[in-house]
């Protein structure tokens, strides 16, 4: 019945129907989250059985994806299993190595059978798969070492109680992130479905911050925007036009301005499926973080892959990597940069190179992700570079920060450096994006390496006096240990009032 609805309806618009029936899913995530937030309170496993039950529908029925959903849930458990028997540090790296070679294996299948194609299939779900079952595995390994030995993110994130079977899946299987994600921790789900964050804990009440429903229409409208904003536009700005002699006649300054607009354009598909599946969490009760501290309303971005305005006004490459699928950059920050820096140790361009690669094994293996990757991480160190031997020079000693022009130009930079450096991410062969970027004269790279190896000699770092280093040690000391007093003598109040006071006027007071 479905299969005829989709074949008619894909004819109809003339939309492929594997896309079609992914955004379908998305779309009924909306409803369904609806009625998952009223499951009642107190009944947390009617909750996992409700999320495990409804992405499998959505999968096999909605997405027709039996395979997909076969590949998924066999993963899964078998990192449940293998992180049920082994306990020490290898647990974790066999589930790292396990399930990033099973997905690379789908990579490559779907690289062979539809190379350069768009029909979508499991992989997009099983890249989300590999954030979640590493992180909790990581997790898992986290809950049998000593605290003391953890930082303070994996202390609040690591499972010191092995989850059932029906637990975990509910986790891998949350239905509104299932097929775009986001990828968020175990701990965090779970305090979700137990609702502890909302538990007043004296009256056991549930309490639920305001604006949950306003927070999740505001994406799902900004997600139909931007797929409004990809079927309008998106034809007209094809990246693909940058092969053609066309575009190689045009002047140097076209050819680069329409990089610029067809990688913008591009994005919109991205902000499109991550908005609605933000939505889509957000209306089921998943994704409160706290209240703005200077609006003091309640935030609902705990879920949110991507912060649109902070991307594409991002006045560094660290700022842009930071605002743009911000649940892989967690997980690579946490499951991959932390895990591989040595204990005791600093990080340096090692583990950011080492990151930027797995983060371009994670997405495939065309050629243009290395290309990307590799560039990025040069520009990230460019940018750091800029950062600590330029932008000092600019900083007012009044205010502190830096003039508006300077922050307008490091924002029209790094927008001109990302979209050029994402040709080859679009692109995907070697081949192409070296054409491209060499129709552009490599400027972007050529500016990358000019700030790496210039920058440090003609703008070298004002280093301190000893003298003022050790003076502003003493103030810091000195500082220190004022707070401390004020600390002590304030503590030392408080006792003196609560001693002096009857133990009725306490409650009062309270």
């Amino acid at each position: 019945m479905l299969d005829s609805f989709f074949g008619s309806f894909s004819a109809a618009v003339s939309f492929p129907e594997d896309q079609l029936r992914c955004l379908s899913a998305l779309f009924l995530g909306y409803p369904l989250a609806f009625a998952f937030r009223l499951l009642p309170a107190n009944n947390p496993n009617l909750k996992h059985i409700a999320s495990v039950v409804t992405s499998f529908f959505l999968i096999v029925v909605v997405v027709n994806d039996l395979v997909g959903l076969m590949h998924l849930l066999g993963s899964s458990i078998a990192v449940w299993r293998i992180m049920g028997v082994v306990e020490g540090k290898w647990g974790p790296r066999l589930v790292f190595i396990g399930v990033m070679l099973h997905m690379s294996v789908s990579h490559l299948i779907r690289q062979f059978n539809d190379y350069r194609g768009y029909k979508l299939d499991h992989t997009g779900p099983q890249m989300i798969l590999t954030m979640k079952l590493t992180s909790w595995a990581f997790n898992v390994y986290d809950g049998r070492r000593n605290p003391k030995e953890l930082s303070r993110y994996q202390q609040e994130h690591a499972i010191t109680t092995f989850p059932s079977l029906l637990h975990y899946l509910s986790y891998v299987f949350f239905f509104p992130a299932v097929l775009v994600g986001p990828s968020f921790e175990y701990m965090d789900y779970i305090r979700f479905i137990e609702l502890s964050q909302f538990r007043d804990p004296k009256t056991g009440k549930i309490h639920w911050p305001a604006g949950r429903v306003m927070a999740s229409m505001k994406s799902f409208f900004f997600s139909l925007i931007a797929l409004a904003s990809l079927a309008t536009i998106g034809p007209k700005l094809d990246v693909l036009w940058t092969l053609s002699p066309a575009w190689r006649a045009l002047p140097w300054v076209l050819r680069f301005g329409y990089v610029q607009l067809a990688a913008f354009a591009a994005r919109f598909k991205y902000y499109a499926v991550w908005k609605m599946a933000e939505g889509a969490c957000i209306m089921a009760g998943f994704g409160y973080n706290g209240q703005d501290p200077k609006t003091g309303e309640s935030r609902w971005d705990a879920t949110s892959n991507i912060n649109v305005w902070a991307y594409e006004t991002g006045e560094s490459i660290k700022a842009l990597a930071d605002s743009w699928n911000m649940g892989t950059n967690k997980w690579l920050k946490h499951s991959v940069y932390f895990r591989v820096v040595s204990p005791g140790s600093k990080p340096g361009p090692l583990e950011t190179f080492a990151t930027f690669g797995v983060s371009a094994f994670w997405h495939g293996f065309y050629p243009g992700y290395y290309l990307m990757f590799a560039s990025s991480a040069a520009a990230l160190t460019a940018g750091k570079m800029l950062r600590s031997h330029l932008r000092p020079r600019f900083v007012s000693p009044t205010s502190g920060k830096t003039p508006a022009w300077y922050n307008i130009v490091g924002m029209l930079l790094t927008q001109s450096t990302i979209n050029c450096l994402s040709v080859s991410f679009l692109l995907l062969t070697f081949t192409d994006s070296i054409e491209v970027w060499k129709n552009l004269y490599f400027v972007v790279h050529i500016g990358i390496a000019a700030v790496i190896v210039l920058v440090p000699v003609v703008f070298p770092v004002k280093r301190k006096s000893k003298k003022l280093q050790q003076e502003t040690e003493k103030v810091k000391e000195l500082a220190h240990n004022v707070a401390e007093e004020v600390a002590t003598v304030a503590v030392g109040a408080a006792k003196e009032v609560l001693e002096s006071t009857p133990a009725s006027d306490k409650f009062k007071t309270l």
